[in-house]
C-alpha cells in the first residue's frame, strides 16, 4: 500500500513538473499578448466600466468567493449547477443560498419587461381573490383541464361549483390551496446541500393529490410548474399551451375592476419589497368578465394606485404601461388596436408609452404581416417595444428582429435569436436598442435548458445594451426580479463577472427606460441612495472586513 501511495505521489510530482516545464517554455511575449487579449475582451463586457469603491469591493470579494465556490462545487462533484437545471427543480436550492439572499437585498432598479396578468404572486391571488364571495369554478374541457373562474351572484351553470363549497368539502383547506413553493427552510429540515438534488430528483416535491380527488390544489393547477418538465411538456408548443391556460384561469379572477385594483396594489408592494423601484409592464386592453371594455377605467385605477404608492414610498419612481396588440389578430383588428393604443397614449401621456405585439411568435402572424397598420406616411406611428426573436428557429420567424429594427423599436423583448443576425446586432449596439433578457422565462418556456447557453451571455460579452426582466414571474413562482438577477449573475455573466455586472444591469434599467433624461437622473439618485444602504447592510450582515 505504501509502495502504491509512493508511486502515485511520484506520478503526480512528475505531472506537476511537466506542467511547470511547459508553462516556463511559453515565450514571455506570448503570455503578455495573451493577457492583453483577455483584458481587452473583458473591457467590452457589460459592467466593465464600473469602478467600485472600498465598501463595494468588500461586498464584491465576498460575493465572488460564494460564486467561485458554487462553480467549483459543480465542477468537482455531481451536484448540478442551478442554472443548468430546470428552475422548477433548482428554485429551492437557489432560495437557500447566500448569493440569492444578497441579490434579494439588492436594489435592482426597474423591471422593463413584465405582463400585468402574471406579475402578482399566485400565492397572494389564491389566498386572497379565491376567498372572495360568489366565486364559481369549473374545469375546461381542454388538454390541461384548465380551471376557470367566474364571480356571479347566481350559478353560471350546472357544471360550475362554488369555490367556497369545494374548499369546505376538501377537509383540508391548506392542502386545497397549497403548492410547495420552496419557502421552507431546507437546512432546518436536515437536508445537507449535497443531498438536495437527490431530494429533488426523487420527487419528494411531487404533488399530493387530495384523497377525494375532487380538486387538486388551486395553485398547483393554475401554475405551469411541474416536477417533470421534459415529460409534461415534450415540445415548446406543449408548454405554451399550458402557459396560455394560466391566463385563462386568471381572467375570471382579476378581470373586474375591484379585483384588479387589489391585484395591482399587491404587485407594487411585492416588486418594491424585492428591490424594484420602477416598473414598465405590458398591459392589454382590459375587458371584464361581462365582455365590457373598461380599459380607460383600469388605467385610471392603475394611475391612482401608483400615485398613492409613491406617496407612501418616496423612493419609488413610478409605473409606465406598454399596450400590446395580439399577433393572432387580423389586419383590421390590428388597425383598431393600434388606433386605440395611440388614443390612450394621448389620454394618459405620463402612463402609456407605446405599443407591442404579443403571443407565441412561432404559431402566429409575424410582424411583417402588420406593417401597413404599424406605419403611417412611411413612419412608425408611435414608440414600439416588440417581442421579437423569442424562438429557436433561424431565418424564419426570427426575421421579426429585422422588422423591429426597421420599425425603430425602442427596445426588443427577449431577442433570443438576435445573435444569429449580425446586422441586427450592429443596429442594436449602434442605436442603443436594449434587449430585454428574461432568462427564466426562456428556460421554462422551452427555448434553453441550461441558462449558461442563453444568448444573453454573448450579448453581455459584447457589451450590448441589455436589461434583465422577469416576464411572467407568477406563472412559475419566481420572485418579482431577484431570481432572474441571480441567473444573470450566475449564468449569463462569466466566471469573472462580478458586482459590477449587477450594478450595471440595475443602472441600465433606468438608462433604457421610457423616462425623460431629467427623470432618469432623478431615478438614479433614488436608486444610488438605496444602493449605498444595501452595501452597508451586506457588510454588517455578513461581518465583512
Amino acid at each position: 500500500m505504501k509502495y502504491l501511495f509512493a508511486s502515485m505521489t511520484s506520478t503526480i510530482v512528475c505531472i506537476l513538473l511537466a506542467v511547470v516545464t511547459v508553462c516556463s517554455a511559453v515565450p514571455a511575449w506570448y503570455l503578455n499578448a495573451r493577457q492583453s487579449f483577455i483584458e481587452s475582451e473583458a473591457s467590452m463586457r457589460v459592467g466593465a466600466g464600473q469602478v467600485l469603491n472600498a465598501k463595494e469591493e468588500k461586498v464584491n470579494r465576498y460575493l465572488m468567493q460564494l460564486k467561485n465556490a458554487a462553480v467549483q462545487e459543480s465542477i468537482t462533484s455531481t451536484i448540478p449547477y442551478p442554472p443548468a437545471v430546470s428552475f422548477f427543480k433548482s428554485k429551492d436550492w437557489i432560495d437557500n443560498s447566500t448569493i440569492y439572499d444578497i441579490i434579494k437585498l439588492m436594489p435592482k432598479g426597474g423591471v422593463l419587461h413584465l405582463h400585468d396578468g402574471a406579475m402578482t404572486s399566485l400565492n397572494w391571488t389564491v389566498k386572497t381573490l379565491t376567498y372572495l364571495p360568489n366565486l364559481y369554478t369549473k374545469k375546461d374541457n381542454d388538454r390541461f383541464s384548465t380551471r376557470l373562474f367566474n364571480f356571479s351572484v347566481t350559478s353560471p351553470g350546472s357544471d360550475w361549483d362554488l369555490v367556497s363549497d369545494l374548499r369546505q368539502k376538501s377537509g383540508n383547506v391548506e392542502q386545497f390551496d397549497e403548492i410547495v413553493e420552496g419557502e421552507r427552510d431546507l437546512s432546518a429540515s436536515g437536508f445537507e446541500l449535497e443531498t438536495l438534488f437527490e431530494f429533488i430528483n426523487h420527487e419528494l416535491f411531487c404533488r399530493l393529490d387530495h384523497a377525494s380527488n375532487t380538486i387538486k390544489r388551486l395553485m398547483d393547477e393554475i401554475s405551469i410548474k411541474v416536477t417533470d418538465p421534459f415529460i409534461s411538456y415534450p415540445s415548446i408548443n406543449d408548454v405554451w399551451q399550458k402557459f396560455n391556460c394560466y391566463f385563462n384561469s386568471m381572467f375570471g379572477l382579476i378581470h373586474n375592476l375591484p379585483n384588479i385594483k387589489l391585484y395591482v396594489e399587491q404587485a407594487l408592494k411585492e416588486f418594491y419589497s424585492d428591490g424594484v423601484q420602477y416598473m414598465e409592464f405590458r398591459s392589454g386592453f382590459f375587458v371584464d368578465t361581462n365582455g365590457t371594455d373598461v380599459t380607460e377605467s383600469y388605467l385610471k385605477i392603475l394611475q391612482t394606485a401608483v400615485t398613492e404608492f409613491k406617496q407612501q414610498h418616496s423612493d419609488f419612481v413610478g409605473v409606465r404601461v406598454i399596450i400590446p396588440g395580439t399577433r393572432s389578430s387580423s389586419p383590421d383588428q390590428m388597425a383598431n388596436e393600434v388606433s386605440r393604443a395611440l388614443g390612450f397614449m394621448q389620454e394618459f401621456p405620463d402612463l402609456v408609452m407605446g405599443f407591442d405585439l404579443v403571443e407565441q411568435e412561432d404559431t402566429n402572424h409575424d410582424t411583417l404581416y402588420f406593417v401597413d397598420q404599424l406605419l403611417k406616411d412611411d413612419r412608425s406611428i408611435m414608440p414600439y417595444f416588440f417581442h421579437a426573436g423569442e424562438t429557436d428557429w433561424n431565418q424564419g420567424v426570427d426575421y421579426n428582429l429585422i422588422d423591429s429594427v426597421l420599425l425603430n423599436a425602442s427596445r426588443i423583448g427577449h431577442g433570443f435569436a438576435a445573435m444569429r443576425h449580425p446586422k441586427v446586432m450592429e443596429a442594436v449596439i449602434a442605436r442603443g436598442i436594449a434587449i430585454e433578457l428574461n432568462p427564466i422565462s426562456n428556460q421554462v418556456l422551452g427555448l434553453v435548458n441550461d441558462i449558461r447557453n442563453h444568448p444573453g451571455s454573448t450579448l453581455i460579452g459584447y457589451g450590448a445594451p441589455v436589461v434583465v426582466s422577469s416576464d411572467d414571474p407568477a406563472v412559475w413562482f419566481a420572485s418579482p426580479l431577484s431570481h432572474d438577477f441571480y441567473m444573470a449573475f450566475m449564468a449569463l455573466g462569466g466566471l469573472e463577472d462580478d458586482l459590477r455586472l449587477l450594478k450595471q444591469l440595475a443602472i441600465n434599467s433606468f438608462v433604457y427606460s421610457t423616462l425623460t433624461e431629467e427623470q432618469k437622473e432623478a431615478a438614479l439618485q433614488k436608486w444610488q441612495t438605496r444602493w449605498n444602504a444595501f452595501i452597508d447592510d451586506v457588510i454588517a450582515k455578513y461581518s465583512l472586513q
